[in-house]
């Protein structure tokens, strides 16, 4: 079937100088990519990224997944450039994207549900059994896919890709386990194991999201499912840390740390995710040597204050939540005048958010502060 893109979603003609998203290095100074390449690389000491909201994450249903994220992707490409946004296909299949690799039936979303999966260890000695998948077997090939199949609608191939979600190391392995507490237990009892349990998850995370950005092209890749925000090539990948409330600092350190490092070592670093507690980690994390580019924090958790107290203004700051303000941008407004006022935010609310239009404004006031 042939499909018509600006006739069935409704898109007349792409914001002027849209082809300034190509994926060379020689673009417009004012366009999103530019925008984001300058905040990361510390000339500009704020942003903000509005997207639409990508309303077919975890659609059961792949056709409706794919017509819904021709329509969102297609307005996505007719926003204004200050709002800086990439349009891209955001793959989420669910947090078992990674473990699903290592085998388990995935059970599908249903009745407003998320994605589950069936474990396939009840010991660490029974998570060492199974090897990965063959890429072409993976969510991260049914990724590709879809995204060529939605430049062939949208008449583009000016679409960024992001990745499904792969979740990190120890995500991934207590996810393959019938009870997690033989995971945490195995930290004690078998420590070697562990390791080699998570060296081989590490590896294969590695490995999928390598071929991953070697099939899309890397400059196409622009990072995970979550968050919103964007990494040009060479900047990093995201990955979800939210095994980190439930570990001490001890064990942190010396099982996920050298796996995160890994990880950023191959891809230029890391943007965390993170949407517990987790401020006792923060020490570790400022001194581990990883390469990290930014964290996304649950204020109500793991306010950004504790964030910048440990880093600074080494990393970009995303998150959500208002910390027992009335709205984000109170939250925001308090940083007048303060140190937090020179941290280096990055949110990204969608255009359906509510409190988006006076978020914009507390950015604004921050800004005529600078």
């Amino acid at each position: 079937m042939v499909f018509t893109p600006h006739a069935q979603f409704g898109i007349i003609h792409p914001r002027p100088g849209f082809q300034g998203y190509g994926f060379s290095n020689e673009l417009p100074m004012n366009t999103p990519l530019q925008n984001i390449r300058d905040f990361l690389n510390g000339k500009t000491p704020r942003l903000l990224s509005v997207p639409h909201e990508p309303d077919y994450r975890q659609c059961p249903d792949e056709r409706e997944m794919l017509d819904k994220a021709c329509a969102v992707i297609a307005k996505d490409m007719a926003l204004p450039a200050s709002d800086n946004v990439l349009p891209s296909f955001l793959p989420d299949f669910g947090t078992v994207s990674m473990p699903a690799v290592f085998g388990g039936r995935v059970i599908p979303a249903r009745d407003g549900g998320r994605v589950h999966i069936l474990p396939v260890a009840k010991t660490i000695h029974d998570a060492l059994r199974p090897t990965p998948l063959p890429f072409e077997q993976t969510d991260f090939q049914r990724a590709l896919d879809m995204h060529r199949e939605i430049c062939g609608r949208l008449g583009t191939n000016e679409i960024y890709l992001r990745t499904p979600d792969p979740q990190g190391p120890m995500n991934t392995l207590a996810l393959l386990f019938e009870d997690q507490t033989e995971l945490i237990a195995a930290m004690y009892e078998h420590p070697a194991e562990t390791h080699e349990a998570l060296r081989r998850v590490t590896d294969a995370t590695i490995d999928m999201l390598s071929r991953f950005r070697a099939a899309a092209g890397p400059e196409k890749v622009i990072g995970n499912i979550w968050p919103f925000i964007a990494l040009p090539d060479g900047k990093g990948v995201s990955i979800t840390q939210d095994y980190m409330p439930l570990l001490g600092p001890d064990l942190y350190a010396e099982f996920e740390l050298p796996c995160l490092k890994r990880i950023a070592d191959a891809f230029g670093g890391v943007y965390i995710h993170c949407c517990g507690t987790f401020a006792w980690h923060l020490p570790a994390l400022a001194t581990s040597g990883v390469e990290i580019i930014g964290i996304e924090c649950s204020n109500d958790h793991t306010p950004m204050e504790e964030l910048f107290a440990a880093f600074g203004r080494r990393i970009a700051i995303t998150s959500f939540g208002n910390n027992g303000h009335r709205s984000l941008a109170e939250y925001v407004r308090s940083f007048k005048g303060t140190p937090m006022s020179s941290a280096r935010l990055w949110f990204t609310p969608t255009r359906e958010s509510e409190g988006v239009d006076d978020l914009r404004r507390a950015f604004d006031e921050l800004a005529a502060g600078d």
